[in-house]
């Protein structure tokens, strides 16, 4: 009977240690499972953004800087949490680190450690509430009225300001680019055909674009082409802005030569009437000098009445259809839409040795107006050229040009002698890059800096376009709070009551 009682016992243990080592080797599996799964995750992982503006999201612009990104940035954040900027800034900085070791973000707490924050605050020279990136040598101080758009009407009504417009990932990435790049890209514009000026803060000046393409960080400055007998050497760029007078053989040679060089050309081509009623657009020597490279830009001024604007005049133009190619990719994607005023028409030819892809385009109703003396009144007429009618046109070097054709109205433009070849674009308008169109539409400065991006190559730096942040609210009224009052209060726990007395009850039984 011992024996049996032992044996009995002895096979109770084994039993209880079987299950032991089984539970035990469970767990060690399982938390082994767990420091794998989360060995991973730390080292491999996918961010997602829900919102529906994707405010979070990085452009391909940001991630070309990123990903070329040698030097290491600190970015120190000096806002409340409490801030309305905090949040969408936060977790638009930890995007970047994500991408990129070289970020560093930094949060100061002034509340928390007030002697830390002090010594950052002096360390960086912070004056207003906003973001610091800083490398060893160089630094950038971004405030909150250049990270966000805001709206101050309510202030009169003691109403905080409501931020309309996030602009964080435009202003960090133009100064990550800034404190990355050794060089600035050097963008003259021509003076002394009455072009617009880089020094006017006026409604028809450069100012704003100045503003926009400093940003990406260009170097900008004026140059008077007239009796030079080149362009100056280091120049990537040569902006041609709005002129009313006409340029000389020598310049359009040394433009030539230029372009010839691998050089880079934007022509900002306004319509300009000549002084006596029905004497037509003034030239200024570029129109058929620009045939010769494949653009056709005709004596006329062009309308659109499908595409009327409110608050502005008939001579401005909505325009929503792009042409396929990288400088309006990202407008078209994000439905951007750009201003012209009182625009001429530019189109394309067909010249062995460029390719021209047509920028912005009218709709079908649009037309040329050719009828220049009688603008108090247009209409559509067989002499007018026919809609959708290009505004823009964007000119890379296509396949070598075969050999002269007799017949040719043009001579065939020799090859470039740079291997990358020539970029050039032509605009029937400059006043889209003005300030007081560039400050109405946001499409407008997105599609300058896209055009000159592409000009000098830099594909990678497309605008960013700002973000609108989502206000999302829930209102309720009086019967439907006092039903989330009593749900929560009485409902849900009465409900717990009487589930715990009835498992009381039936455990008793």
């Amino acid at each position: 009977m011992a024996d049996l009682t032992t044996h009995d016992t002895g096979r109770v243990n084994r039993r209880q240690l079987v299950k032991t080592g089984t539970i035990s080797a469970a767990v060690l599996l399982m938390a082994a499972l767990f420091l794998i799964v989360n060995c991973f995750g730390f080292k491999y992982y996918k961010r997602f953004d829900w919102t529906r503006s994707h405010l979070y999201s990085l452009s391909p612009k940001t991630k070309g800087i990123l990903g070329k990104l040698t030097k290491d940035v600190d970015a120190v954040v000096f806002l409340s949490p409490q801030d309305e900027l905090y949040a969408p800034l936060r977790e638009t900085l930890s995007r970047y680190a994500a991408i990129s070791p070289h970020v560093h973000v930094r949060v100061v707490d002034a509340e928390k450690k007030p002697v830390e924050a002090q010594q950052l605050v002096d360390k960086y020279n912070v004056k207003n509430a906003g973001l610091v990136l800083a490398t060893d040598k160089d630094k950038r101080v971004l405030d909150t009225a250049e990270l966000a758009d805001f709206d101050f009407s309510g202030v009169q009504f003691n109403q905080k300001p409501q931020m309309t417009g996030f602009k964080g990932e435009q202003v960090i990435t133009s100064a990550l680019l800034q404190l990355s790049e050794g060089r600035k890209p050097k963008v003259l514009f021509t003076t002394g055909h009455g072009e617009l000026s880089l020094d006017d803060r006026g409604a028809r000046g450069l100012a704003g674009a100045q503003e926009v393409l400093g940003r990406d960080n260009f170097d900008l400055s004026e140059w008077a082409s007239l009796g030079q007998a080149a362009v100056p050497a280091g120049t990537d760029l040569v902006v041609i802005a709005g002129p009313k007078g006409s340029f000389v053989q020598p310049e359009l040679d040394a433009f030539a030569a230029y372009l010839k060089g691998g050089g880079r050309l934007l022509v900002l081509l306004d319509p300009v009437l000549g002084p006596n009623p029905g004497s037509g657009l003034v030239s200024t020597g570029l129109e058929k000098w620009l045939a010769a490279y494949g653009v056709k830009v005709d004596s006329d001024i062009v309308v659109d009445p499908s595409n009327p604007l409110p608050f502005f005049g008939p001579e401005t133009i909505f325009v929503n259809k792009y042409g396929d190619h990288p400088i309006t990719k990202p407008l078209s994607q994000g439905a951007l839409p750009s201003l012209v005023s009182l625009v001429r028409s530019v189109g394309k030819l067909d010249v062995p040795g460029y390719n021209v892809t047509t920028l912005l385009e009218t709709t079908p109703a649009g037309w040329g107006e050719t009828d220049l003396a009688h603008l108090e009144k247009v209409s559509k007429d067989a002499a007018d050229l026919p809609g959708p009618v290009s505004l823009a046109v964007a000119v890379s070097q296509g396949p070598p040009p075969k050999p002269a054709d007799a017949d040719s109205p043009l001579p065939a433009p020799k090859p470039a002698a740079n291997p990358k070849g020539p970029r050039l674009v032509v605009v029937g308008d400059s006043d889209f890059a003005d300030s007081q169109l560039l400050q109405a539409n946001t499409g407008n400065s997105v599609l300058l800096a896209n055009i000159v991006n592409w000009l000098v190559e830099r594909e990678d730096l497309l605008a960013i376009p700002p973000k609108k942040p989502e206000q999302v609210h829930l209102a309720l009224t009086q019967s439907e709070m006092r039903g989330v009052y009593l749900l929560s209060l009485l409902a849900l726990p009465g409900l717990a009551v009487i589930l715990g007395g009835l498992v009381y009850v039936k455990r008793r039984r």
